[in-house]
């Protein structure tokens, strides 16, 4: 597909893109209006950290300093931190721990010791409150923890301590006991007291110092949690976001539109342009009539002559008359895929612009299921085309059977009462015979005959006729259906002359033809006002008023399909 054509199925597709744009935002504005506000309050913390003074322990405070952060953001969630911090602030009862614990979130910030820790609440004022309040008990509960562990060592060392106490007392009376004895049995206990008085003496020692160092950092290395930004009450919910939401649903709705008028076009296997035809069939497009906006077009060529549809017409007209060069073409089916499709509106004109062409034309009307060309021309429909095929024989003179109309050269020929058999009717040599005699007196005889994918008659018809022309309806006629009555036409050898697009939806690329076709005539029509050879001012200024309601609808269509078969 070309960009012209990407832009074209937009415009064709544009009220349901902006449907669906405006039920998604609509929908998304209305939940996102009807859920409770959620406020977030932040606090940032900075989180503390002992270093030991030796130098031995300068790497493994490092990596502690690293993974310290991330260890209290995972504490600060915990479900007692939650359970303490409602009990702190007054809550209980009121707020629920399990669905706090799911409004929590902690987010250490990256490469340094800071932490934000953030609470969502409806009540801006509570979500404050806990934001504030669940640092505290996080500080007193890392406090009472340290305190607790350096209680514990304390208590050890000091137990400890109390033996190597009593131990050396106990060795140091013993060794007093020997007294001054120099038997070896004597010097030989002696020695061995003294030694093991020693060593209580060295761990005790030990056990002293150890004891001072662990008060020593009970006093100035505690690990703490300090507030360095406290949470303020929100003014703004972070959830729902209205606009947001809103706009976002939008832009879903509008691609969900998008992407349903593309499935659509995708799916879409009727004709609906000439570009369609050109790629279906090698069949010549005779001419394209645009789709009016006042409904049927009726019989428009005697309405409205110099309207763009009646030109189009007339068009269609050029093309049967290039298509009769080499053979003439004076007998034509004018037939369509299926009903309602405008090939008897198509055949009425088509014979309107042929006989003002000078052409001595009969419109017969062989659809002898559903004739309607009588009911076009107001006409009575009384012997007919059925009437002249059930004689025993033709007389010589059967003018009696057509019906001139109020156009000059044009008679019609209806199909008269409903036979039976119209496709045997139809497949006669009666038809052949009443065909050579009315040959005989005019130029072209033009068939309007049923649908063909619905009866055989065009079929039969198209066999023994010089032409036939398919009329196409854009939009309504499925490709396959076109492809169908194309190929039984070639079954039979039938001389498919063309193709005649109807009501073919105009688009802002088919303009320039028509733009350029309603300034010419309007030229024209104040040059036959100023008086000779021409319409009186008066008369000439309503037609042309009347014509330029009609024009001013039928503007803009056929621009580059129009002059492409007319070039």
């Amino acid at each position: 597909m070309e960009l012209r054509q990407y832009w074209d199925l937009f415009k064709k597709w544009l009220w349901l893109i902006a449907l669906t744009t405006i039920i998604a935002g609509a929908a998304a504005y209305f939940f996102s209006s009807q859920q409770t506000p959620i406020y977030r309050a932040s606090v940032r913390l900075l989180v503390s950290q002992s270093v030991s003074n030796s130098t031995s322990m300068q790497y493994a405070d490092i990596l502690a300093a690293e993974r310290l952060s991330s260890t209290y953001a995972q504490m600060l969630t915990a479900r007692p931190m939650i359970e303490a911090a409602i009990a702190k602030a007054g809550l209980e009862g009121i707020i629920d721990p399990e669905a706090l614990e799911n409004a929590i979130s902690v987010q250490p910030v990256r490469d340094t010791q800071l932490i934000d820790l953030h609470v969502e609440h409806p009540d801006p004022q509570i979500a404050a409150k806990l934001a504030n309040t669940l640092p505290e008990v996080f500080v007193e509960f890392t406090n009472q923890q340290q305190t607790a562990r350096y209680q514990e060592l304390k208590e050890s060392l000091q137990s400890q301590l109390e033996e190597i106490s009593q131990e050396i007392q106990t060795t140091d009376e013993r060794l007093q006991a020997l007294g001054d004895a120099t038997d070896p049995e004597t010097a030989s206990r002696r020695t061995i007291l003294e030694d093991r008085l020693a060593q209580y003496r060295s761990t005790y020692g030990n056990l002293l110092a150890q004891l001072e160092n662990i008060r020593l950092a009970e006093a100035n290395a505690l690990d703490t949690v300090t507030v360095v930004e406290p949470a303020v009450p929100p003014t703004h919910p972070v959830r729902p976001r209205v606009l947001m939401n809103t706009l976002l649903a939008m832009i879903i709705g509008g691609m969900i539109g998008l992407g349903a008028a593309f499935l659509i076009e995708y799916l879409d296997d009727t004709v609906k342009t000439p570009d369609d035809l050109a790629r279906i069939t090698p069949v010549s497009t005779l001419g394209i009539i645009a789709k009016s906006k006042y409904g049927d077009e009726g019989l428009i060529t005697l309405e409205d002559p110099r309207s763009p549809i009646a030109e189009a017409y007339r068009t269609v007209r050029t093309g049967i008359q290039f298509a009769s060069i080499d053979k003439p073409i004076r007998t034509l089916v004018v037939t369509s895929a299926g009903p309602g499709e405008g090939k008897s509106t198509t055949a009425a004109n088509l014979a309107v612009v042929i006989a003002q062409a000078g052409k001595k034309v009969v419109l017969i009307d062989a659809d002898l299921r559903k004739p309607t060309q009588h009911k076009r021309w107001k006409l009575p429909n009384t012997v007919g085309l059925t009437g002249a095929l059930l004689m025993d024989e033709l007389s010589e003179n059967l003018d009696y059977l057509l019906s001139p109309t109020q156009v000059e050269n044009l008679w019609l020929l209806t199909s008269g009462q409903l036979p039976h058999n119209p496709s045997e009717l139809l497949g006669s040599h009666k038809l052949q015979e009443l065909t050579d005699y009315l040959l005989g007196k005019y130029d072209l005889l033009l068939f309007d005959s049923p649908p063909a994918l619905a009866v055989t008659d065009p079929v039969v018809l198209g066999r023994n006729m010089d032409g036939v022309i398919v009329v196409v309806d854009a939009g309504s006629t499925r490709e396959p259906a076109l492809v169908h009555v194309l190929s039984e036409m070639e079954k039979v050898n039938a001389n498919i002359i063309g193709i005649v697009l109807n009501r073919y939806r105009r688009g802002r690329s088919s303009g320039y033809y028509y733009y350029y076709y309603d300034r010419y005539y309007s030229q024209d029509d104040g040059a036959s006002t100023d008086g000779k050879g021409g319409r009186g001012e008066g008369d000439g200024k309503r037609a042309s008023r009347r014509r330029k309601s009609r024009r001013q609808a039928e503007r803009g269509w056929l621009s580059r399909q129009f002059s492409r078969f007319s070039r």
